[in-house]
């Protein structure tokens, strides 16, 4: 840990923390008008519509025809970015492991805490993807069954509050740079490691293709891409979950091999270290 700046890692890891937390949040920061009001609003204008529907059709419509879960349509893409920033928050805290407990239990716990996390992420994201899947399957149905399906889905569906997720969105990815910049403040080297570089990286362009998945389509849309962008994160952090849980296995298998060998040359060298001190310590007092 020689030339770390401890304040500085510190201040990346709440960084990230605080971007996790954006993201658990943005179901309530992030909210549609009620139905009534999008009713209301579609049918004020109507231009939004497709023009294969008929105008009588969109002035029919009312609140009554749904049931209770259309009033506050899913954002999934948001929220779900909390799983691969999760995952690096696990590996940047990592670092900061042996500034708590020291270098001598970082692998063991390390690896206890790599397994767990990655195990979570797995099944957690794993369910994440089905969620969304079936959410982009019944918002791609509804809106091709013209016209009382297309209805539905742009009363349920079709107002994305995209300015509030475009902000909270620009949020998240402040904190993720200024998390990038205060790890390079605590240790320069850590370009060298090449693994945290590419995730730390890639959360980035995981934030970057939510933000552009939200303002490449008409707003009716975003719904859709916002259910896109939320499978590729689920299956992101699938994947980055199973490798940290390998990761987790492989350490933890090596210590507990070094713990019934005895300590091998890691411990055979702490006994010498131990030996020469206490002979220079005995030469000194002589």
């Amino acid at each position: 840990m020689d030339g770390l700046r401890r304040w500085a890692l510190w201040v990346a890891v709440a960084a990230i923390v605080l971007a996790v937390f954006a993201c658990i949040g943005a179901g309530f920061l992030i909210s549609p008008p009620s139905l009534e009001d999008r009713i209301l609003l579609l049918q004020q204008d109507p231009s939004a519509a497709p023009g294969e529907l008929d105008q009588d059709d969109i002035a029919d419509l009312s609140a009554d025809d749904f049931g209770e879960s259309a009033d506050d349509p899913p954002g999934l893409a948001i929220p779900y970015l909390a799983l691969p920033l999760g995952l690096l928050l696990i590996i940047v805290a990592l670092m900061a492991l042996p500034l708590i407990i020291g270098n001598r239990r970082v692998p063991l716990v390390g690896g206890i805490v790599s397994i767990v996390g990655g195990l979570a992420a797995m099944i957690g994201g794993i369910v994440m993807t089905i969620v969304a899947i079936a959410a982009l399957l019944t918002m791609v149905s509804l809106f091709l069954a013209a016209p009382w399906g297309t209805l539905a889905y742009l009363a349920i569906f079709g107002f994305f509050d995209v300015g509030t997720s475009a902000a909270l969105l620009g949020i998240i990815l402040v904190l993720q740079l200024a998390a990038i910049v205060f790890l390079l403040v605590a240790q320069q080297r850590i370009l060298g490691n090449k693994r945290l570089v590419f995730w730390l990286l890639l959360s980035l362009l995981l934030t970057l293709l939510t933000m552009l998945l939200h303002s490449i389509v008409p707003v009716i849309l975003v719904s859709i891409t916002d259910a896109v962008g939320a499978i590729i994160l689920a299956v992101v952090g699938v994947v980055w979950g199973l490798l940290l849980l390998v990761g987790g296995v492989i350490s933890l298998v090596k210590q507990l091999s070094l713990g019934r060998q005895g300590g091998g040359p890691l411990r055979e060298r702490e006994a010498a270290d131990t030996t020469v001190g206490s002979v220079g310590a005995t030469a000194r007092a002589g």
